[in-house]
């Protein structure tokens, strides 16, 4: 039995052969298991060192031929949109009655005067005011994030602000006195995208994790934040969706002789696309 494996030792070859795109590690990961029993396949300084039968040296430098190409360059583009509307609408009734020594009265006659007004007053100066007021706002932003990449390789962007947040933190002395401190503390509020693309002729896969981060102005800044984890498969040329986010709601509140009621939408998605450069 041990006589084939001395004769096949006795015909191994040894060969360097230098790589021009790829690096030695990927390669030497994709060729190990495609040497004969007995050889062996190893990189240094960008050099493959292959010692195996010459009919197996030639099926590995078949191989190589395909796998050692310059990788395809390609533009990746992250587009996320949030969008929003919301709806609300307030009523109510208000009004004062006096007769001899008795005055009624619900609400305030003298409520804003936006909206729908109706009021009616008498000669004994008895008022009644109905107020009725609708609003609606929407929301929209936005944002596309760019990079260029190479086959096989990872890639990241990121771009935002350092936005100053108020904090107050207070500490008891060994005494029993209480220190109260105000600082400030910097919160990144950055957005972009990591991605590693890979190809096979025309499909691209992608591993990839976009983040978009929005800072509500105010005193007290409220960050909104929206992050996807996943790995998606397209076409090249194409917008490719990762993920998205439809939520409704409604408020509903009623009290005497007044009403509110509010409703909303928003909707939220990521699409991600690869162009090769030539």
């Amino acid at each position: 039995m041990c006589l084939p494996l001395l004769a096949q030792a006795g015909d191994m070859t040894l060969e360097i052969i230098p790589l021009k795109h790829r690096m030695t590690d990927d390669v030497v990961d994709i060729l190990r298991p495609m040497v004969v029993p007995g050889g062996t396949v190893t990189g240094m300084n960008n050099q493959l060192i292959i010692r195996t039968t010459p009919e197996n040296l030639a099926e590995i430098k078949t191989i190589l031929e395909s796998l050692d190409h310059s990788p395809r360059r390609l533009m990746i583009s992250v587009k996320q949109d949030v969008g929003g509307q919301i709806q609300s609408r307030e009523q109510s009734v208000s009004g004062r009655y006096t007769t001899g020594d008795v005055t009624a009265g619900a609400g305030d006659t003298r409520g804003s005067r936006d909206g729908l007004v109706i009021s009616g007053r008498d000669t004994d100066g008895n008022v009644i005011r109905y107020h009725a007021q609708d609003s609606t706002s929407t929301t929209s932003d936005k944002s596309t994030y760019t990079v260029q990449a190479t086959e096989g390789y990872p890639a990241y962007i990121r771009t935002g602000q350092s936005v100053p947040v108020q904090n107050r933190t207070g500490y008891v002395t060994p005494d029993g006195g209480i220190v109260i401190s105000d600082g400030v503390e910097y919160v990144d509020a950055d957005s972009g995208f990591y991605v590693m693309p890979r190809l096979s002729g025309n499909q691209v896969t992608l591993l990839i994790a976009p983040k978009l981060t929005r800072v509500s102005p105010g005193k007290a800044p409220v960050f909104d934040v929206q992050n996807v984890e996943t790995t998606a498969t397209g076409q090249l040329g194409e917008w490719i969706e990762l993920g998205g986010l439809n939520q409704q709601f409604s408020d509903n509140n009623r009290r005497n002789l007044s009403s509110s009621s509010a409703r909303g939408s928003e909707l939220r998605s990521i699409y991600v696309k690869v162009v090769e450069i030539e």
